[in-house]
């Protein structure tokens, strides 16, 4: 997104960098979070086996941006694999609104369909090839999505 100016230059938008409180949650409301990032947000759809399956387009943020406001008693954890990624889901409705990501197991995956409507200008989404998952890791630079804002 980009404003226009007098004489026809643009400039970027303050949504791209700009950060904000976004809020959100599970389908029946027993998982809610917030996390702060900016208003236009980057997100990542994978092709491994279990996002194949959820069909889950993901913003990534640091543990320190993102904060669990209620349900932690209600959620349960999926593992595989590695056991790095710790898959989050409401034990009620099912819903996965976040997760712990095996590319950034300092941060949290936001599930970007359960962010509630007001706070997000735009959303970008970029392919991991999750089937090839070592080289798509060092090929799509996803690890710096985790790392506080000035560091990445």
């Amino acid at each position: 997104m980009a404003d226009v100016v007098a004489g026809g230059a643009s400039i970027a938008s303050d949504a791209a960098t700009e950060h904000t409180t976004h809020r959100g949650g599970c389908h029946c409301g027993a998982v809610r979070f917030e996390f702060q990032a900016p208003r236009s947000l980057v997100a990542w759809e994978c092709n491994c086996s279990i996002c194949a399956m959820k069909r889950n387009t993901h913003t990534i943020v640091p543990g320190s941006a993102f904060k669990l406001l209620s349900g932690e008693d209600h959620m349960s954890c999926y593992q595989f694999g590695t056991m790095t990624a710790r898959h989050l889901f409401c034990r009620t409705c099912g819903v996965c609104s976040h997760y712990v990501p095996r590319s950034n197991p300092d941060g949290a995956a936001v599930t970007v369909h359960c962010i509630d409507p007001g706070t997000v200008a735009s959303v970008t989404v970029r392919q991991y090839d999750g089937q090839h998952w070592e080289q798509s890791y060092e090929a799509t630079g996803i690890q710096a999505a985790s790392m506080p804002a000035g560091r990445n």
